[in-house]
């Protein structure tokens, strides 16, 4: 077996029905609008996780099966196969990172804000959000180019399965590095899923601090 399966799968968004607050504008209400537009805007990553884990599923299942022939001209047309799912995943994990970039940029909007804030804990908290979220960004641009290497290690691996001179010793090497790729990937990942988990409860205390009367989803 080449790869652990992944399911690739993270939650950002704290959905929301509704705000009231004062009608008049003031910093809490500026950054909770800006917060929540993140949201929406990280949605088209949200909607990649489903069709990128049906594909990686798909690709996982079909190397296993080449595994199992012998015949370089019956491994040929799967390996073909295997090298389109590897680019449609990195189709899929593009627009991924545009939709975190576009996130992250209208989140970031809310760090002029913070520096007009008097209220002390206020500004704790609000620096507390912009700390952690820093670090997700972050984490997913490594995960972002760890998965890129991952998957271009998956296409040499599909190459060299279909070298008729192949030796054991090339294919340990490459499973290896494949193996290896996707290791760091599941290491980047739950480290990601650990600080949206974080961020999202430091959100939650934010809008308490601010008296926002917020109904989650």
């Amino acid at each position: 077996m080449v790869k652990k399966k992944l399911k690739y799968v993270f939650i950002f968004g704290l959905l929301l029905l509704f705000v009231s607050g004062c009608a008049k504008s003031n910093p809490g209400e500026e950054i909770y609008n800006h917060l929540e537009k993140a949201v929406s805007l990280e949605l088209v990553f949200e909607e990649q996780q489903v069709p990128l884990s049906k594909v990686e599923s798909e690709e996982y299942e079909l190397y296993n099966e080449i595994l199992n022939l012998a015949n370089i001209e019956e491994i040929e047309p799967l390996a073909k196969k295997a090298k389109e799912f590897a680019d449609s995943r990195k189709e899929m994990v593009d627009i991924e990172k545009a939709s975190i970039e576009e996130a992250y940029e209208e989140f970031s909007l809310i760090k002029p804000i913070i520096e007009t804030i008097e209220d002390e804990e206020l500004v704790k908290s609000a620096n507390g959000l912009v700390n952690v979220m820093d670090s997700r960004y972050n984490t997913y641009m490594k995960l972002y180019e760890e998965y890129h290497r991952a998957i271009a290690y998956d296409l040499e691996l599909y190459e060299l399965i279909i070298k008729e001179d192949l030796t054991i010793e090339e294919l340990e090497v490459q499973h290896e590095k494949v193996n290896g790729s996707y290791q760091k990937v599941n290491e980047y990942k739950d480290l990601f899923n650990q600080y949206t988990n974080e961020y999202n409860e430091l959100k939650k205390k934010f809008y308490e601090l601010v008296d926002l009367e917020v109904t989650y989803n």
